[in-house]
This record gives structure tokens, C-alpha cells and sequence, in this order.
């Protein structure tokens, strides 16, 4: 069993798709490939944290809680456009932030990284800037300790937290990696 990490999917969101640049021709073509490179990483077994921003959801939850199922997830930490979902209403638990241990690091994850804690010392796992700033919001940002897993900057595929451990281990302290692909290809590390 792994534990696997995404955020920013935008189901059905026709706008994310000139927004981020995606390499789609239509929401219904980036809601195939998504769900397929989805089904192609994560096992039934598995556990999906999802970062927030299932879907675009400002209504009343039905299609957060919708395609969140189709996905298997687990737990979502709410985004700023999974707003109409009432947690208390969901059939998965549903959070502002958490914090996820892994070996002997900790990782604060919140879909926006504004939103954690101000004292927060360990690492962040966040998503919410895609890839539109990947100066300031690589994959991985090293001396800022923060990881942003925007699915345009995974390939639209979850990361595996243990491969991200792995990377993290690689990586110097004043590292910055733009996406997934960089990562894996530049550490040598199996991300998936």
C-alpha cells in the first residue's frame, strides 16, 4: 500500500485548460486522460490524499463528491474551489490542513501554502499555484521546504509520498525542481 499525493485536478473546468496551458482539447478529453493516468498509478489498496480543487465545484458539493469517488480518494483537503462542499455532508473526511508524517519528516498539507500555520517548521505540501509561477512554486523548492503538487506539474498523475521522501533525501538544501519529470529524470528516483 502506498500513500499518494495530488492536487488541482479542475474536473469539467473548461477555463483551467487555456489557464494552466494544458495539453487538452476539451474538459471531457482532460477528464479521460486524467482519470486514466490516475487508474494507471494509484491501486485500489492505495491511500489518495488530494490537495484540493477536485472539481469546480461552487454549488453544493455533488460533483466534488462525484468525481472524488471515481478516484477513490480518502481524504481531501478543501480547496478554494471545493467551497459548495459541506464536510459534514461528505462521505470522506474532509480538512483545511494536516499534518502527514512519513520516516522522520513532517509535512504540513493545505491546498494554498498561505494557509499553514505561521509557526509550522517542517515541510509543506501544497498545490493551488498549478504551474503558473514555477519560481516561486516549483515541484520541489528546497530552501523553502515546500512541495507543490499541482497535477500540471505531475503529469496529471499522483506522486507517491514515498518516492517524494526519496527525492527529498536527494535533493540539497538549496534545491529547486520544476516538475516531476525533472525530478525523477535529474535524482533518479521513482516518483510513482
Amino acid at each position: 500500500m502506498g500513500r499518494y499525493l495530488i492536487s488541482d485536478h479542475h474536473f469539467g473546468h473548461a477555463n483551467i485548460i487555456e489557464y494552466c496551458d494544458r495539453p487538452f482539447d476539451s474538459p471531457g478529453a482532460m477528464d479521460s486522460a486524467m482519470l486514466d493516468r490516475h487508474y494507471e498509478t494509484v491501486s485500489p489498496e492505495d491511500v489518495l490524499v488530494h490537495l484540493g480543487d477536485v472539481a469546480m465545484d461552487m454549488q453544493d458539493g455533488r460533483e466534488t463528491i462525484e468525481r472524488f469517488d471515481q478516484l477513490g480518494g480518502d481524504l481531501l483537503v478543501r480547496g478554494n474551489h471545493d467551497v459548495g462542499l459541506d464536510p459534514a455532508e461528505a462521505p470522506f473526511p474532509v480538512v483545511d490542513g494536516f499534518v502527514l508524517e512519513h520516516g522522520e519528516r513532517s509535512f504540513y498539507c493545505t491546498h494554498r501554502p498561505e494557509d499553514a500555520p505561521a509557526d509550522w517548521e517542517g515541510w509543506l505540501i501544497h498545490g493551488h499555484h498549478h504551474d503558473n509561477d514555477p519560481d516561486t512554486h516549483p515541484f520541489v523548492a528546497a530552501d523553502a521546504r515546500r512541495v507543490n503538487v499541482s497535477a500540471e506539474l505531475l503529469d496529471y498523475r499522483p506522486v507517491r509520498l514515498g518516492g517524494l521522501a526519496a527525492l527529498l533525501d536527494r535533493c540539497g538544501s538549496t534545491e529547486r525542481v520544476r516538475d516531476a519529470a525533472a525530478a525523477e529524470s535529474r535524482f533518479e528516483v521513482e516518483l510513482r
